[in-house]
C-alpha cells in the first residue's frame, strides 16, 4: 500500500516536538486525532513504529527503529516540500536578483549572454552576472556558492571526475572543423592534409586527442606543435600566415572569422566536443529554468555553425 504522505509528515512532527500532545497543538489537531493518524499508518505498514513499552511518564514517545528511519525520510520529503514552495513562489514572482554564471568566452558570449539578456529583458528585477575564469576557478567558485551555475565542456575519458553534488548537463554538441591557410591547394585525400604541419593549443586537448587518433587511423604520425594557452585569434593568425592547420571549434570560429583561412573537408569527421552547464543539486528553479532556456537557443540558434 502507497505511503500517505500526510501521515509520514505527521510521523515527523511527532518525533521532533517529542510527544502526541504537543504535535497535535502544532498540528492544530486533537491528540486523540493524531494517535489515531499513528495507529493507522502502523496498521498500513504492518509494522510497529512506536515503542509503546519505552514511553515515559511524561507521555514522551520513543520511535522502533522502523519509526526513526520513516521520521528522516519525513525530514526529506519536508525539505522537498519547502523547495517545491520556494521554486512556485518565484514563478509567481518571476526570477529576480543575481544570476551568477562563470564560463569561457565562447559559451559566454554565444550562448550565455543572448539567453541572460532575453530574460533580464523579460523580468527587469533579475541582475545577470557573466564571468570568465578558468576551469579550476569556476568549479570551486560554484562549490563555494559564488555562481549559480558554469559552462564548460565534457571532459574526456581521461579528464577529471565532477565532484560529489555537481549535476552536469549536456547543452549542445558543438563540431569540430579542420581550418587551413587560404593558400594551401586543396586536400581531396586525408593522408595528403594530416601529413601537413598542424598547430595545436594547450586549451584544446581534445583537437590534438582527435588530430594523433586521425593520424594514428592512417598509419601517419602527427606533425604538430603546441603554442600553449594560445586564444583562438593568435591560432587562427598562425594558420592565415601559413605557418599550418589547425582543429577548432566551430561555435569559437564563428566568433573569430577570418580572410585568410578556409575550411577543409578532406577529413570527413574531425570530431566534436559537447558543451555542458554544471549547478549544484540543490540549485533553485531559476537555475532549471536558465538551462532550459541555454538548451533551446542552442536548438534554435546555434545548429547551423560553419561546415565548409
Amino acid at each position: 500500500m502507497p505511503l500517505d504522505p500526510r501521515r509520514l509528515l505527521l510521523l515527523r512532527t511527532v518525533r521532533r516536538t517529542g510527544s502526541v500532545l504537543a504535535a497535535a497543538r502544532l498540528l492544530h489537531l486533537t491528540p486523540s486525532g493524531v494517535s489515531q493518524h499513528l495507529s493507522k499508518l502502523e496498521n498500513e505498514l504492518g509494522i510497529d513504529l512506536v515503542d509503546r513499552e519505552q514511553r515515559g511518564g511524561g507521555r514522551t514517545i520513543r520511535f522502533t527503529p522502523a519509526g526513526n528511519a520513516l521520521a528522516d525520510r519525513a525530514d526529506r520529503v519536508a525539505e522537498a516540500l519547502a523547495e517545491a514552495e520556494r521554486d512556485v513562489e518565484q514563478f509567481r514572482e518571476g526570477p529576480a536578483g543575481p544570476l551568477r554564471i562563470g564560463g569561457f568566452s565562447v559559451a559566454l558570449s554565444e550562448l550565455a549572454a543572448p539567453v541572460a539578456m532575453r530574460m533580464a529583458a523579460a523580468n527587469p528585477a533579475l541582475d545577470p552576472q557573466l564571468s570568465e575564469i578558468s576551469e579550476s576557478e569556476r568549479m570551486h567558485a560554484l562549490l563555494a556558492g559564488d555562481l549559480d551555475l558554469i559552462l564548460s565542456e565534457r571532459p574526456g575519458d581521461d579528464g577529471p571526475e565532477r565532484p560529489p553534488g555537481v549535476v552536469e548537463v549536456d547543452l549542445m554538441r558543438d563540431p569540430f572543423r579542420v581550418v587551413v591557410p587560404a593558400t594551401w591547394p586543396s586536400d581531396s585525400e586525408p593522408e595528403t592534409l594530416l601529413a601537413r604541419r598542424w598547430i595545436t593549443t594547450s586549451f584544446g586537448p581534445a583537437t590534438r586527442r582527435h588530430l594523433e587518433r586521425m593520424c594514428r587511423e592512417h598509419g601517419l604520425e602527427l606533425d604538430a606543435y603546441d603554442i600553449g594557452t594560445g586564444t583562438a585569434p593568435t591560432l587562427l593568425g598562425l594558420v592565415a600566415h601559413g605557418l599550418g592547420a589547425t582543429i577548432i571549434p566551430a561555435l569559437t570560429l564563428r566568433q573569430n572569422p577570418s580572410p585568410n583561412v578556409r575550411l577543409s573537408n578532406a577529413i570527413a569527421d574531425p570530431g566534436s566536443r559537447v558543451l555542458t552547464c554544471l549547478h549544484r543539486d540543490n540549485a533553485p528553479a531559476l537555475v532549471h529554468h536558465v538551462i532550459n532556456e541555454l538548451r533551446h537557443h542552442a536548438a534554435t540558434e546555434l545548429q547551423h555553425v560553419p561546415s565548409g
